[in-house]
Formats: C-alpha cells, sequence, structure tokens
C-alpha cells in the first residue's frame, strides 16, 4: 500500500492566472484519485485551510479522501472528520499575539482557525463571511483551540520579511507562508509535522509516502519525503522537488 498526500490550492486545485484562491479541481486528478484507492492505496490532503474551509471545496468537487492534514499539520482528521491529532496554540501566547501592533494593522485581514472552524477578527476579502464568522478581540482571546492564526499581505515580499520578524519576537511561534498568506502556528508545525504525526499514528513507514505541494509551505514535506511538485511552481519549488509533474493526476498515475 502507498499514501498519496497532495497540496490543495496551486496543486490539485489549479489557481486561476492573476490570483490567489479559486481555480477549479481537473476531472483528471478526480479520475486519477478513484483509480489510486481502488488499487488499495491512500490518498489524502495536506492543507493550510482549515476544516470548514477544505471541506468547503471536498463537497464541491466529491473528492474521495482517507484523511485531512489541516492547518499546516496542526489539525488532522480521518475520512469521517474525527480529529486524530491537533496542537493547539497556548490561550497566553494567543493573548500575547492578539496585543502585539501586527494584529491590529487595520488594513490586514486578521483569521484564527480553530481546530473545526475558522472565526474572523478582519475578513479575507476572497472568502464569504459566511464561513468565517466574525467574533469579537474579547472571544478570540477566550478560545481554546486555536490551531492557527491567518494574515494577508499585499506581496509575498512583504509577507516573507514579516515571517521573520514574527519569529524573532515570538518565539514559540513559527511562520507558514503560502503567496500573500501567513499561516502562524505553534514552532514545530508544518506540513512535515503533520505528515509525519499521521504516518506515527496509523503505523506507515517513510517508503510508503508520496508528497506534492507547489509552494513554500510544502517545502518542508518535500525536502523529507523526497516529494514531488507541478510545472505551475516557482523555481525554488522545482529544485527542491525529486520531480515535477503536469498534475496530481499524472504522479499517480505514474505511481501506482
Amino acid at each position: 500500500m502507498k499514501i498519496a498526500i497532495s497540496d490543495f490550492d496551486g496543486t490539485l486545485c489549479r489557481i486561476l492566472p492573476g490570483t490567489t484562491l479559486g481555480g477549479s479541481v481537473p476531472e483528471e486528478n478526480l479520475a486519477a484519485i478513484r483509480k489510486w484507492r481502488a488499487a488499495g492505496n491512500k490518498f489524502g490532503l495536506a492543507s493550510g485551510r482549515g476544516l470548514s474551509l477544505l471541506e468547503k471545496e471536498v463537497e464541491k468537487y466529491r473528492i474521495p479522501l482517507d484523511f485531512l492534514i489541516c492547518t499546516n499539520g496542526a489539525s488532522i482528521f480521518d475520512e469521517n472528520r474525527n480529529l486524530i491529532h491537533s496542537t493547539v496554540i497556548p490561550r497566553d501566547v494567543l493573548r500575547d499575539f492578539l496585543h502585539h501592533p501586527l494584529s491590529h494593522e487595520k488594513e490586514r485581514p486578521f483569521l484564527i482557525f480553530c481546530e473545526k472552524q475558522v472565526y474572523a477578527l478582519r475578513l479575507y476579502p476572497d472568502i464569504p463571511i459566511e464561513r468565517t464568522p466574525l467574533i469579537t478581540w474579547e472571544e478570540a482571546g477566550e478560545l481554546e483551540d486555536a490551531v492557527q492564526l491567518g494574515l494577508m499581505f499585499r506581496t509575498p515580499e512583504e509577507n516573507h520579511q514579516t515571517t521573520e520578524n514574527m519569529q524573532r519576537e515570538f518565539p514559540m511561534l513559527g511562520g507558514n507562508p503560502n503567496r500573500v498568506y501567513l499561516d502562524i502556528n505553534m514552532r514545530q508545525v508544518n506540513k512535515r509535522y503533520g505528515v509525519e504525526r499521521l504516518t506515527e499514528t496509523m503505523g506507515w513507514e517513510k517508503e510508503e509516502i508520496l508528497v506534492i505541494g507547489d509552494d513554500r509551505n510544502d517545502l518542508p514535506m518535500i525536502r523529507y519525503f523526497h516529494g514531488f511538485t507541478v510545472d505551475t511552481a516557482q523555481p525554488f519549488m522545482k529544485e527542491a522537488a525529486a520531480k515535477v509533474y503536469s498534475s496530481v493526476g499524472q504522479m499517480l498515475e505514474e505511481n501506482i
């Protein structure tokens, strides 16, 4: 048995030119997933999205899944959406961040990802309000299961610079930048961490794991598992990947 793990935005779901989200999942990818699983293999997603945001896309495209690694590995679910693993941001750390000037830049969208729900302190422009209900700063400080904080920037360069500054001020936290989005988790959390936790829980071997992704927050799992990328990825991703595929579907077909 083999286990294939794909990033969603930009990898399984191709992003429209000039946008940061959107696009669609090609039928060739869905057909390959069905064929892969019919052969006795497992397939799941590893995404920076929270469960409630990723689930909408899974339902829309009817993506057959055996597991979900959400919030860059901070929350992991089985095929029935039962929580397998969670790495929560301690409330004192969360409150310190909420008081930091970075949290109060009024033009900066700001989300808080809990284990199964995502809340907004300031809305993301490309996510409908019903998917990220607004909460107050007082309510945010009382959350007990926050696993990720999300900020949005104007450019990837601004994002990366802010990530470096943030990690110096909050050594317990780590940044998982993805295009113009910065996902903030506990320092040890990234997609490699999530895949390793799932692998340990399920008793799988590292050699059984195939991973594929297209952007910076995929690098930890790509490097550790000698994973793959897609031909629309940036040059630094292609340099890190063991092989470049035209699609997730092609990767699954070649390794079935």
